[in-house]
């Protein structure tokens, strides 16, 4: 009987484990950016980032509070729609092969309107 309650605590755990998917803390965020781009903080918190909306109806500023600064996508800035770094995985050499980021885009009123995720390969 003790064998199979361990078992089964043992194999909950491990299930549990599994699920990298944190919610999103505005601290951890920040500290996951920098040297620290590689690592998978800041893409376990998107998706409570994005399903929750923290993002939705906020302006520039506001959102600046919560991510940090914004990123310019190759060299190039788009008036309503900002990027967001999220991770940076990278090969052999010294440029990354993939970027992911959060893309918002704000109305005409400065608000945030959408916040999704966007990949480079």
């Amino acid at each position: 009987m003790n064998n199979k309650i361990g078992l089964l605590i043992l194999v909950s755990l491990t299930i549990f484990s599994c699920n990298t998917e944190i919610r999103f803390d505005s601290g951890k965020w920040k500290n996951a950016g920098g040297e620290n781009i590689m690592l998978d903080t800041r893409l376990n918190m998107t998706n409570d980032l994005i399903e929750s909306e923290i993002l939705i109806n906020k302006n520039e500023i506001e959102i600046i509070e919560l991510l940090d600064s914004s990123t310019r996508l190759h060299g190039k800035e788009v008036e309503n729609t900002k990027y967001f770094a999220v991770q940076e995985v990278y090969g052999w050499d010294i440029d990354p092969k993939k970027m992911t980021f959060i893309k918002i885009v704000f109305n005409d009123n400065g608000k945030s309107s959408s916040a999704e995720l966007y990949s480079t390969k």
